[in-house]
């Protein structure tokens, strides 16, 4: 945490930052400059409402920190109940709390810069002496952007260093390989699905390969729309997905050979193995549905590709399972045709 110095923010164009970092880092611009001061740019660019234009702010404050984050016992994003803006809840320590005391006093009316790898998150004006190591931060834009100012505060209070234990570079051509690695192995689980199926099922198999076909087919037309890309945890995702769609048919198929063997009519027994096997696959989808939806709320990258594949497979599975192979062998009723079970 930095007082600034007099005139301390200043603002930049994004499009001329490069320019302007050129310009103070020449050693005839830098002797001009006392020894304890120090630039930081902000970390993120604000926008000119009227023009569009995005700015940088450049901050001069002191070179040498009033306070570092390891006074800090904790911080707390929040909102305001008086007005509902969003704001951030200080603690420190009690060496803290005696040094900050000092410092808003002797600033008042001035900012304070918060900083983390020599970028600045927020830079508050001092409304008058804290004391007590208690302090509430205003003046964010967003909810968002409270939240990642609580981040860097408690980032600033771990105690632990970073250290780089190992660090591997993968190369263009090993992407590939695993992403043709993924794809071989979603093509044999397809083909070794469908031979069981039908190995199995007889007639009735053909029919799940066929909405097993169509799920697939429905999730790449879905990403395609979407123009998402295609990575392993995604590939992942539509493999669980075949699983997860032979399985609803398998229940199905079950039922109706239940019903068959009671003696019951292929057309009744039919409709009563969809409708008693309806319950268990809604359940069963359901529940992974929803544990997809939470991946993909709170999970990162490969995690939502993967989240987003399997939700969409389950709602494609529930459908092909449940109307297209239901209409399928209703037609082939209608037409005097018998699908065999197995």
């Amino acid at each position: 945490m930095r007082p600034e110095q007099k005139n301390g923010e200043g603002f930049v164009e994004a499009k001329n930052r490069d320019r302007v970092i050129r310009l103070l880092d020449r050693p005839d611009i830098r002797k001009l400059l006392p020894s304890d001061f120090q630039f930081l740019w902000s970390n993120k660019t604000i926008t000119d409402n009227r023009t569009g234009d995005e700015f940088y702010s450049l901050y001069g404050v002191k070179g040498t920190p009033e306070l570092t984050g390891d006074v800090v016992v904790n911080a707390q994003a929040s909102v305001d109940p008086e007005d509902n803006r969003p704001i951030v809840n200080m603690e420190m320590n009690s060496d803290g709390a005696r040094e900050w005391a000092r410092i808003t006093g002797a600033n008042i009316d001035k900012r304070i810069a918060i900083a983390l790898d020599n970028a600045v998150y927020s830079a508050p004006v001092v409304q008058g002496k804290i004391p007590g190591g208690r302090s509430r931060i205003t003046g964010m834009a967003s909810a968002n952007e409270a939240r990642l100012l609580e981040i860097v505060l408690k980032a600033g209070a771990l105690p632990a260093p970073v250290t780089i234990i190992e660090q591997r570079s993968v190369g263009a051509s090993l992407g590939e390989d695993s992403i043709r690695s993924g794809l071989n192995a979603s093509l044999y689980a397809f083909i070794f699905t469908v031979l069981f199926m039908v190995v199995y099922y007889s007639s009735a198999g053909f029919i799940a390969d066929f909405a097993l076909l169509f799920n697939i087919l429905f999730i790449l037309g879905v990403l395609a729309g979407f123009r998402a890309t295609l990575t392993l945890p995604g590939i992942a995702g539509i493999v669980l997905t075949i699983g997860m769609a032979v399985d609803a048919n398998v229940l199905i198929n079950e039922r109706i050979r239940e019903e068959l063997e009671g003696g019951k009519t292929l057309r009744a027994a039919i409709d009563a193995g969809y409708s008693k096997a309806f319950a268990a696959i809604f359940d069963s989808n359901i529940t992974t549905f929803l544990t997809g939806l939470v991946l993909y709320q709170f999970g990162t990258g490969p995690v939502q590709g993967f989240a987003l594949t399997l939700m969409i497979g389950l709602a494609a599975s529930m459908f092909s399972a449940i109307i297209i192979t239901h209409v399928a062998f209703n037609i082939m009723t209608d037409k005097g045709l018998n699908p065999h079970f197995g």
